[in-house]
């Protein structure tokens, strides 16, 4: 793989790469940190499989080119994640982050958690919802809703087996609806004020 071809690869997938980051670590910098860590492999330790090429002497040869490539562009894929993933859990693992950790827990307060603007009150839900969710219903979310994966091929590219998948969605949905419900009941409690300001809207 020449310089070129790294690029292009980084140009098609760094916007996935860094989206999974983000969802595991809900923190800008430490996405940024995952993205950088996981292309640094790919150039450094570039799996065998995608050094593999082919004659191109004959039309044959180029159609066959063109199914392996195809095949290659979804084993890279599946690759991306896998490493995004590990290294997402290497980070939390560090010693470093257990340290900041335990001071969070022992002065009481969450992590800093990176939300971006959104124009509709009811996203804002929906990302809290998101990061509130455990990490492995959080992963199994992502990449099903937002990557466009199967249960199968998610359980591949994790490590785990499909009906794994299917149940930590099914956990993921029941609390996604749970949450979203309180917060839209909370929000309905608030009451409106009047158009003076000086008490709720009786209008």
């Amino acid at each position: 793989m020449d310089n070129r071809q790294y690029r292009q690869i980084v140009d098609d997938y760094a916007d996935m790469v860094y989206r999974i980051a983000l969802n595991q670590t809900r923190r800008v910098p430490d996405a940024e940190d995952v993205m950088q860590a996981v292309f640094l492999k790919l150039y450094e330790k570039q799996p065998a499989w995608l050094r593999d090429g082919a004659e191109r002497d004959s039309g044959r040869a180029m159609a066959v080119e063109a199914e392996r490539g195809v095949a290659r562009d979804e084993r890279l894929r599946a690759w991306l994640i896998r490493v995004t993933v590990n290294e997402c859990k290497s980070l939390w693992r560090s010693l470093w982050r257990q340290r900041v950790e335990l001071r969070d827990i022992r002065d009481g307060a969450a992590p800093p958690f990176e939300e971006p603007a959104f124009a509709d009150t009811s996203h804002e839900a929906l990302y809290a919802a998101l990061g509130a969710l455990p990490e492995k219903c959080r992963i199994v979310v992502h990449l099903f809703y937002f990557e466009d994966m199967g249960t199968r091929e998610i359980a591949e590219v994790l490590g785990i087996k499909e009906p794994t998948v299917r149940t930590r969605l099914v956990r993921a949905r029941k609390l996604l609806k749970q949450s979203l419900k309180e917060a839209w009941e909370d929000e309905q409690l608030e009451p409106v004020q009047s158009h003076d300001g000086r008490g709720p809207c009786l209008c």
